[in-house]
């Protein structure tokens, strides 16, 4: 039985994700040495996008917040969740962007009402991700861009990720095979995909919980940590790296799966 359709994965899913977690948001938004991370690996993922944007997934609104800061001169940023605790917690945490408490295989948008669709760690916890794929093509505008973020599989810490945490165990099957079957049959050209961050040491030594986050206030420990990063990345190979990143530019013309997203 595929994890995800496991009779407990969507209960289990709605559990872990019911409520804000007010101390992950501010480390990923303000934890010294983790942001800036976080700003730079989202600022070059998104870069050359364009506004309205479209966050599928947004939880407490920490991608928004690097994303979008105060205000973006480009224009609107939304983002949707089904989780109303974590919507509630966004609106006041980055007031710049809207939000909407939807599900991500049936957004409340008209076709092509948006430039940027950005999906960041989400495939992997929903039922149907082929589904939620459909419907970011869907509200994309033709030339609008698709960006996609999903952990790989393949690596250590993800793996390791996988077997301390029960809602993070549908992973097992979010590699870039799995993405392209995915996406293939979506409106989408010039699909590319890659690996990013080497080894994210940072999530383990950094974290709030279980690591030494003053650290992140040293600027040595940070050169050492990044030497060290960059050492496994090249001694794993980039089969192991950890996350799977896709883009590509919606077409005019809507075939195979994408329609499954559409409404009359």
């Amino acid at each position: 039985m595929n994890m995800t359709d496991h009779p407990d994965f969507v209960a289990r899913q709605d559990a872990h994700f019911a409520d804000a977690d007010a101390t992950h948001f501010a480390w990923q938004t303000r934890g010294a040495g983790f942001a800036d991370r976080e700003a730079e690996f989202l600022v070059k993922l998104l870069s050359g996008t364009h506004r309205p944007l479209l966050e599928v997934g947004c939880g407490e609104g920490a991608n928004l917040f690097h994303l979008d800061g105060d205000s973006h001169p480009d224009g609107l940023a939304v983002g949707v969740d089904r989780s109303v605790g974590k919507l509630r917690f966004a609106t006041g945490a980055v007031p710049s962007a809207r939000y909407v408490c939807a599900d991500a295989t049936a957004l409340p948008y008209p076709d092509a009402s948006f430039e940027t669709v950005f999906i960041r760690d989400v495939l992997h916890h929903v039922p149907a991700p082929e589904k939620t794929v459909a419907e970011a093509s869907r509200v994309l505008r033709p030339g609008g861009r698709f960006v996609l973020a999903e952990p790989n599989a393949r690596s250590p810490l993800i793996r390791l990720q996988m077997a301390l945490v029960p809602a993070e165990r549908g992973a097992a099957k979010s590699d870039e095979a799995w993405l392209r079957s995915l996406l293939a049959d979506l409106p989408l050209t010039d699909l590319r995909f890659a690996m990013a961050v080497p080894f994210p040491l940072d999530r383990v030594v950094l974290h709030p919980d279980f690591g030494a986050p003053r650290l992140g206030r040293s600027a040595a420990a940070l050169r050492a940590m990044s030497a060290v990063e960059n050492l496994l990345g090249r001694l794993l190979g980039r089969g192991r790296w950890s996350y799977v990143v896709a883009h590509g530019v919606r077409t005019e013309v809507c075939t195979g799966s994408a329609r499954a997203g559409m409404r009359p």
